[in-house]
């Protein structure tokens, strides 16, 4: 009996060492970064790259910005990349599926994928970046979720209430102020109300369910203008607390 455990316990031993080797070799023999395919210059020309840009052929492409020459290129089959938003040191590729994907000119790193639940070709979807970039939000028509930048882990997620949705575009779609995003959140008839609510790193801080903005847009001295049928004129909102600005005074922007 045993000599029969012994001996399973070699050939599980074996095993897993083969099945590491294995593993190793294959991150050895991948294309740099990792991914679909990496195709261009970059595999020959290491250095130069200090931009990305969309290809007209569908592709993420690391270039010199000074010279405009290619030097890498990234592409995912059957998928296109719709816009790159710069996050920090990381640039945010939002693809046609949902997928984001962070990427650095160089070295030629993509450093993470997540996919956006809900999303495909010609959803809205709001990216923006928080802080100093070390995290970003993303607003869809039913969903807020904020990142962290260096790895693309989740930090909150936010659900709107059974019948309501966010406002992801138009002239009361949301606000980016800072370290924060205002966003309008509205409830099919006989569901709710209308909802102002203010998000940063850690999710939804605030909501105001007093408010129904017909437009949104930052203001000069850091706050928000909201224009609220019936109301003639916009008023200021500070972004921290949701109230207007005028009754903030120990607020801290």
């Amino acid at each position: 009996m045993r000599s029969r455990v012994s001996l399973r316990a070699v050939i599980t031993a074996l095993l897993l060492v083969g099945l590491a080797l294995v593993g190793a070799a294959a991150r050895e023999a991948r294309p740099a970064p990792f991914g679909d395919d990496v195709v261009g210059a970059g595999r020959a020309q290491r250095g130069g790259a200090d931009a990305l840009r969309v290809g007209a052929g569908g592709e993420v492409q690391g270039y010199d910005a000074a010279s405009g020459r290619l030097v890498w290129s990234y592409r995912r089959g059957g998928h296109r990349p719709l816009r790159l938003v710069a996050v920090g040191a990381t640039t945010v590729a939002l693809w046609d599926d949902g997928m984001l994907t962070g990427m650095e000119p160089e070295p030629a790193v993509v450093r993470w994928h997540r996919y956006v639940p809900g999303v495909g070709a010609g959803t809205p979807l709001v990216l923006v970046p928080l802080g100093a970039g070390e995290t970003f939000l993303v607003l869809t028509h039913d969903v807020v979720m904020t990142y962290n930048t260096g790895d693309g882990t989740l930090r909150t997620s936010t659900l709107p209430s059974t019948g309501c949705f966010f406002r992801d575009s138009g002239p009361a779609g949301p606000v980016h102020v800072g370290a924060w995003v205002l966003a309008r959140r509205d409830c099919a008839a006989g569901a709710g109300r209308t909802e102002l609510e203010g998000f940063d790193l850690d999710g939804r801080r605030w909501h105001d369910s007093a408010l129904a903005p017909v437009r949104m847009g930052a203001g000069a001295e850091g706050d928000v203008e909201v224009l609220v049928v019936p109301r003639s004129l916009p008023y200021a909102v500070d972004p921290t607390t949701g109230r207007p600005a005028t009754e903030c005074v120990c607020a801290a922007r």
